[in-house]
């Protein structure tokens, strides 16, 4: 289930189409009362909107809550009253942003049309690599790809051999690490020559000698290697200089290495993926405190193969790997740029880190998508 803020920031826009649509009169305050809010949305919307209950577990929207309503209720209120589109009362509302399976980034459809929402957010598509690297190579990597362990599997495993060797010497030192917050509590300690890591309750019983994050991940969980390890090394290890430095050779040799493949590999037969072009063409919704943009993004069929690749680079300020790509549209000249930024979400070393994707800031989608006029 995605969060309250989502599900708010997605229904406030479909709530304020549908009811205006409709004739009913309200004021967006209306909209701050969660019970009032959610009656109103099940009361415009056609499918079931039940898996959003989770909106009603705050009785008022203050804050930010209120913010992302004021936003979605000035969208909704842009795009009903906008030249480019033709809403009558009998246009039906679906909201699709709880369904991930579709295969399409729409999150609701007005009559015809569709729309995809964003809201103070420079994120497209939370892609992995394996994503990205299919979309602009055409080839048919698999979910799970790791940008580290496939792309600097040697700096990878020295990275985390230092960090291991380093909490080992923590332990020998110390004993015992414990972090505290609120009711959770994270522990570490030496056992012989394991090491016990817990968290609330969850116990796990690693090898000391283990030097690489195979072995670690075969005899760790998800929440531990989150809840402890990683824990641990934002507390104790995230300013040392050498730990910081084995993280950052392995970011740039990973870069390095995908950055080449890219440019190497390149398919323009794939961009289509890219740029989230789809048979159906729809709308590019993107709503902030000082401004509302409606983009229209073309279809298949109307997008024209003048986007180009010009160059693949990577950037790793302090030890975060950027893959920066650059595309020209060879018809105008102009260039846009979109950053993945690959990164652990979950705690260093654990799983799969995303490849999230954002347009480089001050770069238009307009280079590439086409403004809606307003009225």
């Amino acid at each position: 289930m995605a969060d309250i803020k989502t599900h708010l920031r997605e229904l406030s826009v479909a709530t304020t189409i549908g009811l205006l649509k409709n004739g009913y009169p309200f004021a967006v305050s209306d909209l701050f009362d969660s019970n009032n809010f959610y009656h109103l949305a099940q009361s415009v919307i056609y499918n079931n909107i039940s898996v959003a209950s989770n909106i009603l577990t705050v009785t008022t929207y203050t804050g930010e809550y209120r913010n992302i309503i004021e936003n979605g209720y000035k969208l909704g209120k842009k795009i009903f009253e906008s030249c480019a589109f033709s809403i009558g009362s009998n246009d039906a509302i679906y909201w699709l942003g709880n369904d991930t399976q579709k295969g399409d980034p729409i999150d609701i459809y007005v009559g015809a049309y569709g729309f995809s929402l964003k809201e103070e957010s420079f994120i497209l598509r939370n892609m992995g690599l394996y994503e990205l690297l299919n979309c602009l190579t055409g080839a048919a990597y698999k979910r799970g790809l790791h940008v580290f362990s496939t792309f600097a599997p040697v700096e990878y495993d020295a990275w985390f051999a230092y960090s291991w060797s380093q909490l080992i010497t923590y332990l020998h030192e110390n004993h015992f690490w414990l972090l505290r917050r609120g009711a959770d509590i994270s522990t570490c300690r030496l056992s012989g020559k394991s090491v016990i890591m817990n968290y609330n309750g969850d116990e796990a019983i690693i090898p000391g000698d283990i030097s690489t994050n195979v072995d670690f991940m075969r005899h760790t969980t998800s929440r531990i290697r989150e809840k402890v390890f990683s824990k641990w090394i934002n507390e104790v290890l995230s300013t040392d200089g050498l730990y910081t430095q084995l993280k950052r050779n392995c970011s740039v040799t990973a870069g390095k290495n995908i950055c080449e493949l890219i440019v190497n590999e390149y398919s323009p037969d794939s961009l289509y993926r890219f740029f989230q072009i789809y048979d159906k063409e729809y709308y590019y919704a993107k709503t902030t405190h000082a401004e509302t943009t409606i983009l229209r993004v073309p279809n298949k069929a109307n997008f024209s193969n003048v986007i180009r690749l010009e160059g693949c680079t990577y950037d790793v300020p302090a030890s975060q790997l950027n893959i920066i790509s650059t595309f020209v549209n060879t018809a105008t000249g102009k260039r846009i740029q979109f950053r993945n930024e690959c990164r652990f979400s979950h705690g260093q070393f654990n799983g799969t880190p995303e490849a999230k994707m954002y347009v480089v800031r001050n770069t238009p989608l307009t280079e590439l998508y086409i403004p809606v006029e307003d009225k």
